[in-house]
């Protein structure tokens, strides 16, 4: 019976060094206090290269989007082109973007990092969005949100079992993070496919109301006192 026990206590000593051995910051906080921090996984560096990078990107995107969805918003609550109901569903959307950048901002400085804002690659046109008529604008909302969630899934993927390579002899200890991954799984990626469902919905709907001239400013009308109702 004791000759059982030592053999488990051996199998799992060797078990917990060996995952103290493949994750090189471990033990960093016994050395030295300095290295004591929150930081591990996907967030660690290794060659410049973490998660925290493609995180900031994102949180930069996503208060991109806010200013678009604002600005597009009051593009439907001016005098010639009266819509509250488009104007609710793009500051929905807008409020929604910079709820999103504020926490995933938090949830990075949870895990050591500092969630700033990066500069964007290059200049946007924010004046775009606001020469826009019902139906174009729900295609832009549509493409845009697209956008976004593929962005979300490629992030994803970098820190799932997808992505890993520690089958072929790899080393999975920087880049497989299940906590990134199902805090992107809970708040933002199962939000994403469902406003992507709806603004697909939402474009065939009207484009079937005002396919006819004579009925397309009824159309335009009695949907966009549906979008105040929902």
């Amino acid at each position: 019976m004791m000759a059982k026990m030592n053999v488990v206590f051996v199998l799992g000593f060797v078990l917990v060094a060996s995952a103290f051995a493949t994750d090189l910051s471990a033990n960093d906080c016994e050395i030295s206090v300095e290295e004591c921090s929150p930081v591990y996984s996907s967030f660690l560096s290794r060659s410049g290269k973490t998660v925290e990078n493609d995180l900031k990107q994102y949180t930069s995107q996503l208060v991109d989007k806010s200013f678009h969805f604002l600005f597009m918003s009051s593009a439907f609550n001016k005098h010639s082109l009266d819509r509250p109901g488009f104007e609710k569903l793009y500051r929905k959307i807008s409020d929604k973007a910079w709820e999103d950048a504020i926490e995933l901002i938090k949830y990075q400085s949870r895990r050591g990092g500092f969630g700033h804002l990066v500069q964007p690659s290059k200049g946007e046109n924010y004046g775009k969005v606001l020469d826009v008529q019902e139906l174009s604008s729900l295609q832009f909302a549509l493409d845009y949100e697209k956008t976004m969630a593929k962005e979300a899934h490629a992030i994803h993927r970098k820190i799932s079992h997808a992505h890993s390579k520690a089958g072929n002899g790899g080393d999975d200890v920087y880049h497989y993070d299940p906590d990134t991954a199902h805090y992107l799984d809970e708040k933002l990626i199962e939000y994403q496919s469902g406003v992507v469902r709806d603004l697909a919905g939402y474009i065939h709907n009207l484009k079937h109301f005002t396919s006819g001239k004579q009925a397309a400013d009824l159309g335009n009308h009695l949907f966009d006192e549906y979008l105040a109702t929902v």
